[in-house]
């Protein structure tokens, strides 16, 4: 994808935020608000359907080979066919833009759009994703994740989730949800919105980062030796070993994990003591595909214990402690 002509290619990949939720949670009045608070930034926007064109028909000012020039200074432009057609045309356009936001339908799963920016070295040569932010109506959230698996999908895999309309709700519903989202992805930060309007910032997550990935692993996990969320059968087991693993074991026992029990595992994260190494090794999934990454040495004065959040339905806990014990080096 690096030979096309006009791209806006920078020193470092253009960071790319996903933005999720169900029907009716507020998605465009997100992306609305996230629009107007940074005004600094030019941003590229993917939409997945562009069925109700949800930016502000005020800011759309011309419209060339299905990418709509905003007054602001942004682009936007329809999601047809492949993803990775779709950023092509985008880097292709000559538009200039140093942020990419992709909104996906209320029926769809994060991790789909996800895998592309982690598993193809032409996309993660011009981008890197920042984070997947997950929208949840606060009125209609708890009724919707009972309901229906794609909301919950939505929010295993957030890696920021936001609460909609917190100010329709009482205090106590309102902490109930939060409890609840809590149990399901530990891993994620949790903020709340009034109808788009947020404090947080959604666009510097970084939660593909080693370094922030590893101190959010660190605050769930902890140093106890096992510990689990869960919210009906969804569960958020957590461990932590203080043998180092050995590396192709490890990387053998997550392929065939991720091949048979793919559908049921939302995401898996971890720091690893791997034998031999003296670099902490980051790994992560998304659906069938994973990677490690380094994220420094251990300091001398650290333990080097390994951290793994494993956030899945249905898992059966004892046998994924007994397989990663397996994997510990024998040395």
């Amino acid at each position: 994808m690096s030979d096309h002509k006009g791209s806006p290619l920078q020193d470092m990949p253009i960071p790319v935020t996903i933005l999720t939720g169900f029907l009716g949670a507020g998605k465009t009045s997100l992306l609305n608000q996230l629009i107007a608070n940074h005004p600094e930034k030019k941003l590229a926007i993917i939409e997945n359907e562009f069925g109700e064109v949800p930016i502000d028909g005020d800011l759309v000012i011309g419209a060339q080979d299905n990418i709509f020039e905003l007054a602001n200074g942004c682009i936007c432009c329809s999601l047809n066919g492949e993803l990775i057609e779709t950023l092509r045309q985008l880097l292709d356009s000559g538009k200039v833009f140093d942020h990419l936001i992709i909104e996906t339908t209320g029926m769809a799963e994060p991790d789909a759009v996800a895998l592309s920016f982690v598993s193809d070295p032409g996309i993660q040569a011009e981008f890197q994703l920042d984070g997947t932010v997950c929208l949840v109506d606060a009125v209609s959230g708890q009724e919707t994740l009972l309901e229906r698996e794609e909301a919950v999908k939505q929010i295993t895999f957030a890696d920021c989730i936001v609460i909609n309309k917190a100010n329709d709700v009482q205090e106590h519903y309102l902490a109930a949800l939060q409890s609840n989202l809590r149990e399901m992805n530990p891993l994620a930060q949790i903020t709340t919105a009034n109808y788009g309007r947020t404090e947080a910032n959604l666009l510097h997550l970084q939660a593909y980062e080693a370094g922030e990935l590893e101190q959010k692993i660190k605050s769930v996990v902890g140093d106890s030796p096992t510990h689990h969320h869960h919210h009906s059968d969804v569960a958020a087991h957590s461990f932590t070993f203080d043998q180092p693993f050995d590396l192709l074991a490890f990387i053998h026992w997550s392929k065939v994990l991720l091949m048979i029990q793919g559908k049921n595992i939302y995401r898996i994260k971890g720091i690893l003591d791997v034998g031999n190494e003296n670099a902490k090794m980051v790994f992560q999934s998304v659906r069938t595909q994973s990677a490690f990454t380094r994220a420094g040495d251990w300091p001398e004065n650290e333990p080097r214990l390994s951290r793994i959040v494993i956030i899945g339905k249905n898992l059966k806990r004892e046998a994924l402690e007994k397989a990663l014990r397996s994997c510990l080096s024998k040395g």
